[in-house]
């Protein structure tokens, strides 16, 4: 960073917040959409929290893997805005409409035989039957969910968050308004505890999509992109690209996630307390990772379009900035969620055991804030530089070579449970952190404009 004199470093960090704040936002609201349906859940019954909960945790591992895929949209965006390639940015939001409807379908058909799996990784038939039927619920609003990512990716690419936040928090008094509605039952509609949630949440996810897409076909800068006129099938070259690019993200995106779900439901094992108690903690630190997870997306957006502008200084400095914003809003949500732990669970249920074990798990969450604020600045850096292959592979060796049987040691041979895998989630997510911050220092050192 010395090589930067003050002004350039101000100039970018002030470009950053600018995208960054309108996508924190909006991703602070889409996580609201999640807060709410825990909160809803976790009122009627121990046992809708704890199908909700588990429900979501083998969710996220099916979602995440085509939400990987839906992300590359944004770098090829941003490197083409560099390049003011006006006419094939249209053709890239064109694909993603495609692989939406394609991974949509796919999406359905697992969630509807998820009850399979449940059974085999040995959940308590108690939380099977309501979790696969939630699961269910939710699986009809996938394709609407994919095309909006396909949606909101492209806009991101082209620094347009705002519309995105507008739309995000508007979906919130439609999704309170419905979970009420279909969890606790009224004016005709029986309660349905945490499968009204289910059929919630896919409504929302339609209101988002056509929100963002009457903004985005509607709004006159979009125009010059012809972003359905004309439309044709993607091409072989694009479509190449596009995997090249997107099945690295996703499968990282897999493996990490993947490796907090297989917590979820491991800790579902242990019976409604521990896992409702996980499902409030985890919530409440994934409310904290919307920060540098939006972020992120301003940083990949800057990185990906000065590579287009083969602006490599530009770019590095993009990167160091965002990473260094990250850190900074870490303090902040770490000192939160030390702070009020307790305060902040008592939102989500009445129940002291509940609330004694998640403030417990909240403090081991608030370490890993900074590891994981880190590692998610430093992929959206090489994500911007469309460098995917080698940081998945740094993924598959955090997560699963380091995180995840260090936690299951230590909650199954040391009796530690719930708190022996979130000290495996803190190892892996520190080991993510100085691979991937070390591979952008690697990549960007010689690189001048």
């Amino acid at each position: 960073m010395s090589r930067y004199q003050t002004h350039q470093v101000k100039r970018e960090t002030h470009a950053l917040i600018k995208i960054a704040i309108p996508a924190i936002l909006a991703q602070l609201a889409q996580m609201a959409l999640g807060v709410s349906d825990t909160i809803m859940a976790g009122n009627y019954s121990p046992n809708a929290l704890a199908a909700v909960g588990t429900g979501f945790s083998l969710f996220v591992v099916i979602f995440s893997l085509f939400m990987g895929m839906m992300i590359a949209i944004n770098p090829m965006v941003a490197q083409l805005n560099g390049q003011q390639q006006e006419k094939q940015i249209g053709k890239v939001f064109q694909l993603g409409f495609v692989m939406a409807v394609i991974f949509g379908i796919i999406s359905f058909i697992a969630l509807n035989l998820s009850r399979y799996l449940l059974d085999i990784v040995g959940i308590p038939e108690a939380i099977v039957s309501t979790t696969s039927d939630y699961l269910s619920a939710l699986s009809w609003g996938t394709i609407s969910a994919y095309l909006f990512l396909a949606l909101r990716s492209g806009n991101e690419g082209l620094f347009s968050t705002k519309a995105i936040m507008v739309c995000s928090f508007l979906a919130i008094p439609f999704n309170i308004v419905l979970n009420y509605w279909f969890i606790f039952g009224g004016l005709g509609v029986e309660a349905m505890g945490a499968v009204g949630a289910g059929y919630a949440t896919s409504i929302v996810w339609t209101i988002l999509f056509v929100s963002l897409a009457v903004f985005t076909l509607a709004h006159k800068p979009f125009k010059k992109y012809d972003i359905l006129k004309n439309f044709s099938w993607p091409t072989i070259k694009l479509t190449k690209e596009y995997f090249h690019i997107g099945i690295p993200i996703a499968l990282g995106m897999v493996m990490e996630i993947a490796m907090f779900g297989g917590v979820g439901i491991f800790i579902a094992r242990y019976g409604e307390q521990l896992a409702g108690a996980h499902q409030i903690a985890m919530n409440i630190a994934g409310v904290a990772f919307m920060v540098p997870l939006g972020l992120s997306v301003a940083v990949t957006a800057r990185v990906g379009y000065w590579l287009g502008q083969e602006r490599f200084g530009q770019m590095r400095l993009a990167g160091y900035c965002g990473i260094g914003l990250s850190l900074l809003f870490q303090i902040v949500t770490v000192t939160i969620m030390l702070l009020l732990r307790y305060q902040i669970v008592g939102f989500y249920t009445n129940d002291l055991a509940i609330i004694e074990i998640a403030a417990g798990l909240i403090f081991l969450a608030a370490i890993f804030q900074f590891s994981d604020g880190l590692q998610v600045n430093a992929a959206g850096a090489l994500r911007g530089m469309k460098d995917t292959a080698i940081p998945m592979v740094y993924m598959a060796i955090s997560y699963w070579l380091v995180g995840f049987p260090l936690g299951y040691y230590l909650a199954e041979f040391e009796g530690m449970k719930a708190q022996g895998y979130w000290i495996g989630i803190i190892a892996g997510l520190t080991m993510a952190a100085i691979l991937l911050l070390g591979r952008f220092i690697r990549k960007t050192k010689s690189l001048r404009d």
